[in-house]
């Protein structure tokens, strides 16, 4: 019987960490280089729920995850503990944090 291949999760992983390094090594306060390290003892994640509405009415929901929110590429990203990583529009999406709003992406015709 032929081995089957690993679940892509971690690749995709990967590639998100590398694409967002900038964004990481901001968010907590470490080098560039340093997100790139395969062994990272910092890379840590809260407990409680992180909640993602999006403006269709649909929503997501993680356990041990940080968010980080990009103006520029106008994307919300999900880095979980377990569950790998995930890339969201921001477009009139709102994120709360143990359901606390701790960011919403106001409509520009709304501004």
């Amino acid at each position: 019987m032929a081995k089957k291949k690993p679940y892509p999760v971690p690749t995709l992983a990967q590639q998100i960490e590398l694409a967002w390094a900038d964004e990481l090594a901001s968010h907590y306060g470490r080098a560039r280089d340093e997100v790139r390290e395969k062994i990272r003892p910092w890379f840590s994640f809260p407990t409680g729920t992180l909640r993602i509405e999006f403006m269709d009415q649909s929503c997501v929901e993680f356990r041990h995850a940080i968010h980080i929110v990009s103006e520029s590429k106008y994307t919300i990203a999900v880095f979980t503990e377990h569950c790998g990583h995930h890339l969201y529009p921001y477009h009139d999406a709102r994120v709360f944090r143990d359901g606390e709003l701790v960011y919403e992406q106001i409509p520009a015709w709304s501004a």
